[in-house]
């Protein structure tokens, strides 16, 4: 599953990076993102009142969407296509597979999901990623230990052999992390909410499953005494930044509607060359530059003169609007760069929590990396995404995903 798709099945809600919510949102995305950071403080201190809640995002594929139909109360398996509005793919048997996606690489594993889901007696309905289906499942050497490998998407996950955890694995059908719940009387018209309550299914050797809450399973992954104070002085100072951003930052923004949808066009665009500006200054000439010749190259296709006038006009009203606006941007900026740096604090912290070990494949074989990403939740239900993103959304942004959503 693509992390860019993390909650478009939240009702098609977009789900942000932590940082770039000074962006989108203002100042008051500003003082949202500080009251995330205190709430994963607490989270990984181990104090639960408050707390946020965090969930693992797996790199599964496809998604899968299974569970008991309200409308006639058969169980079916499909992707997010059961939702489709006049044509749902909803299957209830091996036909409907065949029907609905073929006899490839996706409908074979969605009918080994209506095999072997069904065994869990799921009686809502929820979406899972799936992480493997059991001929995908090879053993492997990693540091000259022998380990349990699949490989569902861009990672590859790997658990040592030995392992009680691998035992599990090894035996099931299908492996799959449930993460979202869908609540509604008829299938299509049902609402998403994020989390999968799987205490009530039918444990089966026949499937591995969890949920994606997050576990410190390891118990290395709270904060030390040390950590917390670093952490809770990272907040003070991010705080110090917010102050100096102005309060109507949005409006700021908004003087000119091309420049914060370009701008994530922009940071997306870094991220895909596998770099991200070092300092404020370069981020703003950077964006000058891709600005330009973005209309550049829009322009060179356009014979209407209408229309050529109208880019013309954008590539002049551009630079003055940097200009005007500098010392506003330049402190959005240097608030979303300390951003960055306590969101890496805290991915590397929270890493250490996986009882399953993340992998990339590489020209010298397999290569240590991080999980795909974690999402917060607050109290009032809002969420962002905390992902290491000149590192597995590079790999997403510049990855064709081989099921269809």
């Amino acid at each position: 599953m693509l992390i860019e798709d993390v909650l478009t099945e939240f009702k098609r809600t977009h789900l942000e990076h932590i940082e770039d919510i000074i962006i989108t949102d203002g100042y008051v995305g500003g003082q949202a993102v500080v009251e995330y950071f205190r709430g994963l403080l607490l989270t990984l201190k181990g104090t639960s009142s408050e707390a946020m809640s965090v969930s693992v995002k797996w790199d599964g594929a496809p998604a899968v969407v299974c569970g008991t139909n309200p409308d006639n109360g058969k169980f079916f398996v499909g992707t997010k296509s059961v939702f489709n509005p006049g044509t749902p793919k909803i299957n209830y048997t091996k036909k409907d597979i065949a029907n609905n996606h073929g006899t490839d690489e996706l409908g074979q594993k969605l009918l080994k999901c209506l095999v072997h889901l069904k065994k869990l007696n799921i009686q809502g309905v929820v979406q899972g990623d799936l992480l493997y289906t059991d001929e995908d499942i090879t053993r492997k050497n990693i540091s000259g230990k022998p380990h349990l490998t699949f490989t569902p998407n861009q990672i590859t996950y790997a658990v040592p052999e030995e392992s009680e955890l691998a035992k599990q694995i090894d035996v099931a059908k299908v492996g799959i992390i449930f993460h979202t719940t869908y609540t509604g009387d008829s299938l299509a018209d049902m609402n998403a909410q994020g989390g999968a309550d799987v205490s009530s299914f039918v444990k089966n050797s026949s499937v591995f499953f969890d949920n994606a809450t997050y576990k410190d399973v390891s118990g290395s992954a709270k904060f030390t005494d040390d950590e917390t104070k670093q952490f809770y002085n990272s907040i003070e100072k991010l705080e110090t930044l917010l102050n100096g951003v102005p309060r109507d930052l949005a409006s700021v923004l908004g003087q000119n509607t091309d420049f914060v949808p370009t701008f994530m066009m922009y940071i997306n665009a870094m991220v895909r060359q596998g770099q991200l500006p070092s300092n404020v200054n370069q981020f703003l000439q950077g964006f000058r530059k891709f600005y330009a010749d973005r209309m550049q190259q829009q322009m060179s296709g356009l014979k209407a003169q209408k229309a050529l006038q109208l880019r013309q006009d954008k590539m002049k009203q551009m630079p003055v609007f940097l200009n005007k606006a500098k010392k506003p941007l330049q402190a959005m900026l240097t608030f979303y760069k300390a951003v960055q740096q306590m969101k890496g604090f805290v991915l590397k912290k929270m890493n250490q929590a996986m009882a399953i070990g993340s992998f990339s494949q590489t020209d010298n074989g397999l290569q240590v990396t991080e999980p795909e990403g974690f999402v917060a939740v607050d109290k009032a239900g809002n969420a962002v995404k905390l992902v290491d993103r000149l590192g597995f959304s590079r790999r997403n942004l510049t990855a064709i995903s081989k099921f269809k959503k």
